[in-house]
């Protein structure tokens, strides 16, 4: 069985970072992850500089099965 997890990764380099880092979070908590989707993209602006990509993913990871 699967969970669904939602995780905002972020990047000052573009979305595929933020995608990285959003990803690398969960697996560096311990979780196994199966798959994600992308479900939210969005920047920062900073004294009228881009600065940051942000994303929104759901991640699809182990869920342990009680019986």
């Amino acid at each position: 069985m699967l969970k669904m997890v939602d995780v905002v990764g972020v990047s000052p380099k573009g979305f595929s970072e933020a995608v990285k880092d959003g990803v690398n979070k969960v697996l560096a908590s311990g979780e196994k992850v199966h798959f994600f989707q992308v479900i939210e993209q969005r920047g920062a602006i900073r004294d009228g500089e881009l600065k940051e990509f942000q994303v929104v993913i759901r991640v699809a990871t182990e869920f342990p099965e009680q019986g």
